[in-house]
């Protein structure tokens, strides 16, 4: 299958049947970008085997609908040329084998400048809702060293017109496969509306949609319930940590000013837990490929989080059977906090990943088999220390969960997405929030069921010196062991500071710091005999308050820390200026001919991407672009490019390595 560029040039030819033809449209499938929600842009990123998935699904859908294309457009980044090439193969769509695949810079993603690789979540709780729409969504707006909405309707409005439009008036089929924020912008074009129009409609990935099916898309993405739907989609992920927090300190407050006695049946509240994690590992898993998850968690982070997780269950194996900390049925609450130490990470653990600019991967993926082996340490060690008054059946608690929660959910998630990977990506981008209300919905319930009726004055008014000794002593022991586990997490990413990419790096953190609070908790429901059940009961609050709570904290530090990144490198791209030019170039003419060749003009190109994105594209992209510039650069043919033809590029697109531009002097017709 030949591919060319669109400075070349196809011979073919159809026949002129007076017919319109028909043209048919793909986004791209799943990329690694898409899969860890970060933007990717200008950046050259794979397909995920569930994109691949996607990608033979709509060359399935072209073979049920009889599709021959006469011709072929394609991006020139590898994640849309990935999905043509395997839709085709799956499809045998290709009127004739010696029909070429036409690559044409105009239906290239958008580059979305500083912002490419950066998490979406982080981005929007950094710049705020209307900011971050502002700035993304808006057709005059762009991100700092990016492109406007405005400008990609124009490129790819002149792709149209200039590459499919004479397609279509000689009756031939045309497919294009290009990008979401080409595709969203080309159907306003389509629909005679201009970019001032502009509203984001989450296109789904690998579906391949006509000229009439992709206006008609817009048509009902773009206004009434899907419109309100996308934004409560949106503001319950961004908010979704601080929506928990809430959720857990209005049940708290709602017992405490009650004074309910009872809280909710212990049937029923195992039931709400069981059904919430249930919807919430559904949506989560949704997204997450199991099939192809192995590879994608490195030795080094395993090493790390299993590392730590046999240091604590050492220390607290000694501990236990030593008897340092259990002397009589008073020290219970000791032994609780030493446990919760030796919990394995909440099965949740996914949710903040995505959150928070992780890897995904080694959050999802080591939580469960944690999840799995952790317990049956438990009952061993439980077998073992037969002075300790709990009950092993405690834990069947927690079997219920990893079956009916997560199991069994799970196996469902990915059982549509091997079966309907189009759809099932759909809907999980529109309905997602589902799953973050579930465990809003967990948060409240837990806040009202472990909150002691007498809380308040136990804390406040000390009506039960006990009680009120209880609290404060378990709040102390609490904060204690918070700090202790994070700043281990801290230091453990300071030392592994060059092993672990910072994706990667944060996954190890959140694995570390987020014990599996409702297998903790349930360990305790069934306790025999305590002499001191107030600190118990307060030992179950404070640890229920930090789980929700404290990842409030932890997420303002880590967008503050992103939002002053982000200014950095704000502040770096607007200070690109002339002498910036000046110093790559003179970098660059070695030979003091005071011009670039080709090859200096690919150098060039790196290290512009190294001041813009901070990361370089593959060397097949990267020639692709310096083959399309060079012409572009080269205004009089010289076969070199001096300073002032750089210098007067530049001062009209910016610094940045954007293939994006359409080329005014070279022709790009067939």
């Amino acid at each position: 299958m030949e591919i060319i560029s669109d400075s070349e040039t196809s011979s073919q030819v159809g026949e002129n049947n007076h017919q319109e033809g028909k043209v048919y449209f793909i986004r791209h499938g799943e990329s690694t970008s898409n899969e860890r929600n970060i933007f990717a842009g200008v950046l050259d990123v794979d397909l995920t085997a569930f994109g691949r998935l996607q990608a033979r699904q709509a060359g399935s859908d072209l073979k049920k609908k009889g599709m021959k294309f006469d011709a072929v457009y394609v991006s020139h980044m590898r994640r849309a040329r990935q999905t043509c090439e395997i839709a085709l193969a799956e499809s045998q769509a290709l009127k004739s084998s010696d029909i070429p695949i036409q690559i044409d810079h105009r239906i290239s993603e958008k580059s979305f400048g500083i912002f490419a690789g950066r998490n979406l979540n982080l981005l929007r709780l950094a710049l705020g809702y209307e900011g971050f729409e502002e700035m993304l969504h808006s057709h005059n707006e762009a991100p700092p060293a990016g492109e406007k909405i405005a400008q990609v309707y124009h490129r790819a409005a002149s792709f149209y017109q200039e590459r499919i439009v004479p397609h279509l008036e000689r009756g031939e089929t045309v497919l294009v496969v290009c990008h979401q924020y080409v595709l969203e912008p080309l159907a306003l074009y389509l629909s005679d509306l201009p970019p001032t129009a502009y509203k984001h409609l989450k296109l789904p990935n690998g579906k391949a949609l006509s000229k009439e099916e992709l206006v008609k898309f817009r048509d009902k993405e773009s206004g009434g319930a899907a419109s309100v739907r996308k934004q409560i989609n949106d503001l319950s992920i961004m908010w979704a940590i601080f929506l928990y927090a809430a959720a857990f300190l209005l049940g708290c407050l709602v017992r405490a000013l009650s004074a309910s006695t009872g809280g909710i049946p212990s049937e029923l509240f195992r039931g709400i837990i069981v059904v919430c994690l249930a919807a919430s590992t559904f949506y989560t898993y949704l997204d997450i490929d199991f099939a192809a998850s192995k590879r994608k968690v490195t030795s080094t982070v395993k090493y790390i989080v299993y590392g730590w997780m046999l240091v604590r269950w050492l220390v607290g194996i000694f501990l236990i059977f030593s008897g340092i900390l259990y002397q009589s049925p008073g020290d219970l609450y000791k032994v609780m906090w030493v446990l919760f130490l030796m919990v394995p990470p909440a099965l949740t653990s996914p949710v903040l990943s995505v959150l928070w600019g992780g890897n995904l991967y080694p959050s999802a993926i080591l939580s469960r088999t944690l999840s799995i082996i952790t317990p049956v340490a438990l009952v061993v060690t439980f077998g073992l220390a037969k002075q300790l008054p709990i009950n092993n059946s405690s834990l069947i608690f927690f079997g219920i969960i990893l079956i009916v929660g997560l199991a069994i959910p799970a196996a469902l998630a990915q059982f549509w997405r091997d079966k309907s990977p189009v759809e099932s990506n759909h809907h999980s981008k529109n309905w997602k929030f589902i799953g973050v209300l579930a465990v809003a919905f967990m948060a409240l319930a837990t806040g009202f069921q472990f909150t002691p009726s007498t809380f308040i004055s136990d804390l406040f008014s000390s009506t039960d010196l006990n009680r009120s000794l209880a609290c404060l002593q378990q709040l102390a022991v609490a904060t204690l062991v918070f700090i202790l586990i994070r700043v281990s997490a801290v230091l453990t990413s300071v030392l592994t500071t060059g092993k672990l990419n910072k994706a990667e790096a944060k996954d190890a953190y959140i694995l570390l710091v987020n014990p599996n609070f409702f297998l903790w908790a349930s360990l305790f429901l069934g306790v025999t005999a305590t002499a001191n059940p107030e600190a118990v009961r307060y030992a179950i609050f404070w640890a229920a308050l930090g789980f929700f709570c404290i990842p409030v904290i932890e997420q303002i530090l880590f967008m503050n820390s992103f939002g002053n990144e982000l200014l950095r490198e704000t502040l770096r791209s607007s200070r690109m200026a002339t002498e910036d030019i000046r110093k790559l170039f003179l970098e660059l003419d070695t030979d003091g001919s005071k011009a670039l060749d080709k090859d200096e003009i690919m150098e060039l190109l790196g290290r512009i991407e190294d001041m813009t994105t901070g990361e370089r594209s593959s060397q097949e992209v990267r020639k692709y672009i310096t083959d399309y510039l060079f012409n572009t650069l080269d205004a009089d043919k010289s076969g070199t490019v001096d300073l002032q033809e750089l210098e007067e590029y530049v001062s009209t697109y910016g610094l940045v390595a954007n293939l994006n531009v359409v080329n005014n002097t070279a022709s790009v017709n067939n």
